[in-house]
Parts: structure tokens; C-alpha cells; sequence
């Protein structure tokens, strides 16, 4: 049987189901815990944060949240990890990643609000209003006559997943021409194209490049995205793009970048995923003025916003529910390809 179909045990003394040990590490409050309770306490028995030892992952059958690289050495009984992040890539470049053990993500929380600070920054950088931000603090009253639109822009978004169509979709509302780049090509049929006017596979990325006004970069961290937009391919893009990226910082190679906006390349970057975090503080891009940099926040999580909170631990108990009824999950991470 495959791990994607996880059938609850049976005790050998009878019918009765064995009660499924079901560890949740991060922190939630007492409403999701009486949620978890209430829903599953019939077939699940659940350590919460709080109450969690150093030999409660040995026991757990169900880890929700993200168990270290240690504990997962420890465990015994695991058949199933249900992350918090959209992200996995800390399991699937693990080399000790538990066999037989099935991963998922919470991909489906982070759309939305990803695609806003997607839009807000560009809007940004169009209008100028770092320059104005900074003319505040100064009292100066200054006006800058420059400024564009994303309107008719030609969007490119690379890696077409659920951040990927969340951004395509809101970018429609400009009247933009949205491109997407994946790892493999899509049918003309597929449900990816209703927010897309045109998918392509990575061997169209170079072409697309130099079409594009706005790229934004989506993809998750594997070897085949390394390092992917390097000094060529950023050279390749118009002068006056705006290059976006909220998906791995290994997308970019970090000196490459420097680089080319050193030579007046790139209208403008909005950056919160980097090569090396926290951005060391001797990097020459804090000081360029047409960067925007945030420490990794695109999509907050737990205590950064109520909404997305709600939308990953909705998405924990969906799968939890799935796993004890013994049906497929949702989201499951191929760790072989890397997400």
C-alpha cells in the first residue's frame, strides 16, 4: 500500500481502533487545541507544545509542525509529517529523511497574502515611494515626476503552484499579460491556464526573460532552481524590469545580482528570500536605492497573521482527518523532485 493511504490500526485485542499518537509542535491556543480535541479525541491522542518531552517523538505516529533533522533520527513509529510551511525543502534535502514516511505541506495558506506584498511592492517601486518615504523623515516636499504603471506590463511568474496562480490571478486585474515558467509543460486544457495566458516549460525561460517588464520569482529550492536567474540571464532582461523574488533566495545568486544592478541593470528588486540569511550587514545591497529588502516575510505564519493561521491549521486537520479515515492526502511533497 502507498504511504499516500495511511489506514487506521486496529487493536488485536478487538474492534476497538488503536488510539493514533499525534504530536503538534508549534504553539496554538486553546480554541484549535478543544478543536483538535473535540474532532479527533475519539481516534487521536495528542501531545501539544506545551506538554512535549524529549521522548515524545519517539512515540508519535503524526508530527504536526517541523521536527528537526535529531528528532526525526529518534522516532520509531513516524508515518506521516504534516508541515506548517509551504516549503519543505529542509526535508527534501535531508539525507536521512525517514523511508516509508509520507511528508505534506500547507501549500494553499500562503496565496493570497504572498500576492499582496507581490503587488504592493511593484506598485512601490512604480510610484517611487521609497524616495518619499525617505523625503518624510526629511520634511521635504519634493515631487518626482516619474512614475509607471503595471497596467499592460508583460508579467512573467516563475514556478505556477498556489503562489504562483494567486499572483497571476490578482495581476489579471491590471489588464497584464501573464506568463508562467514550471518545471514541466502543461496541456492546453489544464486548470492552471484559467489564470495564465500562456505556460511554458524551464527550456522557455530564456526567451520569456527578455519579453517580460515584471519577473517574479516563485519557484521552490531544488538543484534544477539554483542559481537559475545568474549574471547572463539577469543581464538578458529588459534595463527597466523589476525583478520580484519571495520564493527561495537560492534562485538568485547573490554576487551576480550586486553585479548587474551595479552596471545600471534592472529598473528595481524586491527581495525577501536571500543566498545567505539574515542578509550579512556588509552587503552592498542595503544601499542601493531601488531595492526594497524584508527579512523573510511575504508570507507570515503563526502570530503574523490571523487569517493565514487559520488557513494552515484548517489544512492540518483536513489531512488529519483524511489520515484517520484512511484516504489520500492532500499535499503531498515529492521528495525526490524537491516539493
Amino acid at each position: 500500500m502507498s504511504p499516500e493511504k495511511l489506514p487506521v490500526e486496529k487493536n488485536i485485542m478487538g474492534n476497538t481502533e488503536k488510539k493514533i499518537k499525534v504530536l503538534v509542535k508549534p504553539q496554538c491556543d486553546a480554541e484549535i487545541r478543544d478543536r483538535f480535541i473535540t474532532k479527533f479525541g475519539e481516534k487521536c491522542e495528542f501531545v501539544f507544545e506545551e506538554n512535549e518531552t524529549r521522548d515524545s517523538i519517539t512515540t508519535a505516529e503524526v508530527v504536526i509542525g517541523e521536527p528537526e533533522e535529531s528528532e526525526l533520527q529518534k522516532a520509531g513509529n513516524f508515518r506521516w509529517v504534516q508541515l506548517t510551511w509551504a516549503g519543505a525543502d529542509k526535508y527534501t534535502k535531508m539525507k536521512t529523511f525517514p523511508t516509508g514516511v509520507t511528508l505534506t505541506n500547507a501549500s494553499g495558506a500562503f496565496g493570497k497574502i504572498i500576492s499582496e506584498y507581490v503587488i504592493g511592492n511593484i506598485i512601490a517601486l512604480y510610484r517611487g515611494f521609497p524616495v518619499y518615504w525617505k523625503n518624510e523623515k526629511e520634511h521635504l516636499w519634493v515631487q518626482n515626476k516619474l512614475s509607471d504603471t503595471i497596467y499592460g506590463k508583460n508579467v512573467l511568474i516563475l514556478g505556477t503552484g498556489d503562489i504562483g496562480k494567486n499572483i497571476a490571478h490578482r495581476m489579471k486585474a491590471f489588464e497584464t499579460r501573464v506568463t508562467g515558467i514550471k518545471r514541466t509543460a502543461v496541456s492546453e486544457h489544464s486548470d492552471q491556464l484559467k489564470d495564465f495566458d500562456q505556460i511554458y516549460d524551464l527550456t522557455a525561460l530564456d526567451q520569456q526573460l527578455q519579453k517580460a517588464d515584471i519577473v517574479i520569482g516563485c519557484l521552490p529550492g531544488t538543484s534544477e532552481t539554483k542559481g537559475l536567474l545568474n549574471y547572463d540571464r539577469l543581464h538578458s532582461m529588459k534595463k527597466e524590469a523589476i525583478l520580484v523574488n519571495i520564493g527561495r533566495g537560492s534562485l538568485i545568486p547573490t554576487e551576480d545580482l550586486i553585479r548587474a544592478l551595479q552596471e545600471g541593470h534592472l529598473k528595481g528588486v524586491v527581495l525577501d528570500v536571500f543566498e545567505t540569511e539574515p542578509l550579512p550587514e556588509t552587503s552592498p545591497l542595503w544601499n542601493m536605492e531601488n531595492i526594497l529588502i524584508t527579512p523573510h516575510i511575504a508570507g507570515p505564519s503563526f502570530g503574523g497573521n490571523a487569517e493565514v493561521q487559520d488557513m494552515i491549521w484548517n489544512i492540518c486537520m483536513e489531512n488529519l482527518e483524511r489520515y484517520v479515515n484512511g484516504k489520500e492526502l492532500k499535499n503531498i511533497v515529492r521528495l525526490k523532485d524537491g516539493y
